[in-house]
């Protein structure tokens, strides 16, 4: 059973079409980066998928239908879409504590939580004098209050300086019982965090494996090779290194393998030369 599964999903507001028969699996576990142009639906995709917009076709959550099972589907999905309301007179730990009530979780949780997301040094600090990057990390462990099976997080390394970028990577790929999607317009992040690529274009979605870069061949014989080489040069590192040994097998010299592209340049080729800034940001509308 997939833990998110969407099935001909498609999205208007007014006559505006925004998303259309969208189709796609997310397996337990795997981190997915959810990337597209300004505009093209992010915000609108995550936010369907947590049950807060009504669209047409099916959404399952850990087999639970999210429009007819909504209290079921919902119950282990948790996420940080556009912002969290906080209190801003209280400090990390009173949000955490009033929030664990909402939930019904455990108080204990709440030091859990704080450790995760390395905010435990400054709980007592009122959130009016926080920083954007240390209300993101607030809103990210109330997230976490629930333990959830799948977290959604929109744009998580918002005002966070690169130390805490590199923690908060850290603590998602540690994750490995969790799906968890993020949307962000830093490619070199998604690069790192995911090899499973959610890509918003022309109203639908399509899926990237990351692991798969264009490579070329620096050959002594490219006669002999045309009969080894794939068709495709998107590869990976594993596939690269069998085709060094069948080249290396037929003793046909081989110079280099160079990478020519990288998921940005993938991207940016998939939407086409007339398409609009891509910029991978901002708030979909």
């Amino acid at each position: 059973m997939y833990s998110v599964e969407v099935k001909n999903v498609s999205k208007s507001l007014g006559k505006n079409s925004i998303l259309e028969n969208v189709n796609f699996n997310l397996e337990k576990g795997k981190i997915y980066g959810l990337v597209g142009a300004n505009g093209s639906g992010k915000s609108t995709l995550l936010k369907i998928i947590l049950g807060l917009y009504k669209s047409k076709g099916k959404v399952y959550i850990n087999g639970y239908d999210v429009k007819k099972n909504f209290k079921e589907a919902i119950s282990k999905v948790s996420g940080v879409v556009d912002y969290v309301s906080l209190y801003e007179f209280l400090n990390a730990k009173e949000n955490l504590r009033y929030f664990a009530y909402l939930y019904d979780v455990p108080v204990k949780r709440v030091d859990e939580v704080l450790d995760i997301v390395k905010l435990d040094g400054n709980d007592r600090k009122l959130v009016r004098y926080y920083s954007l990057g240390m209300k993101q990390k607030l809103g990210i462990a109330i997230s976490l209050l629930k333990d959830p099976d799948i977290l959604i997080l929109d744009e998580p390394t918002n005002g966070l300086d690169p130390k805490s970028i590199s923690e908060l990577r850290s603590t998602l790929k540690s994750f490995k019982d969790k799906t968890i999607i993020i949307s962000s317009h830093l490619i070199s992040e998604i690069e790192k965090l995911s090899s499973d690529i959610l890509f918003i274009n022309k109203k639908t979605v399509s899926r990237i494996t990351n692991d798969k870069v264009k490579r070329e061949f620096k050959l002594g014989n490219y006669e002999l090779a045309k009969d080894i080489l794939p068709d495709s040069n998107y590869l990976t590192d594993e596939e690269v290194s069998v085709y060094v040994k069948k080249l290396a097998d037929n003793n046909i010299p081989i110079y280099a393998v160079n990478e020519s592209s990288s998921l940005e340049d993938k991207l940016i080729s998939m939407m086409g030369e007339n398409n609009e800034e891509f910029s991978y940001c901002g708030e979909s509308k």
